[in-house]
């Protein structure tokens, strides 16, 4: 039996219930769940010993629109939750009635970088498990305001 698998990805800001965009992979102008079709990859998804998860990398086609929502997430701090999701594929190529979601991941935007193609992001986490310690601030100006002018 043919299985499919699809990534979804919603990006909130950091109060978690504002929903900023949501995106999926699979299939192209249909809306599942609120989420558009926007092409993407997205790497694996690993542990390590410790507990915590690495980093997860996703591409994205290079767009304006998604050019600004990324540029938003790095100056507001939104987070990223990436949900991948397996499936039965149907002889008409419509989702399915049943998703059932394997892996996810929730993290915030680490680092982002563009190239004439594409838009990469890293995706993880500023807790920091093996030293047992509380996650260094990431400030922005939605957590202090403008920085003071010189």
């Amino acid at each position: 039996m043919t299985k499919g698998i699809a990534a979804f990805l919603t990006i909130r800001q950091s109060d978690f219930s504002t929903v900023v965009a949501r995106y999926q992979s699979y299939w192209p102008g249909i809306t599942v769940s609120g989420h558009v079709f926007k092409p993407f990859s997205v790497g694996a998804i690993t542990s390590n010993v410790s507990g915590g998860q690495q980093s997860l990398d996703i591409e994205f086609g290079l767009q304006p629109a998604l050019e600004q929502v990324v540029e938003n997430s790095a100056t507001n701090g939104y987070i990223y939750d990436c949900e991948l999701k397996e499936f039965t594929p149907t002889a008409t190529g419509v989702p399915p009635a049943t998703l059932t979601t394997f892996a996810q991941f929730v993290g915030n935007l680490l680092t982002a970088s563009k190239t004439d193609r594409i838009l990469a992001v890293q995706i993880g986490s500023n807790l920091d498990p093996v030293k047992a310690q509380a996650p260094p601030r990431k400030f922005t100006t939605t957590l202090v305001g403008d920085p003071p002018q010189l």
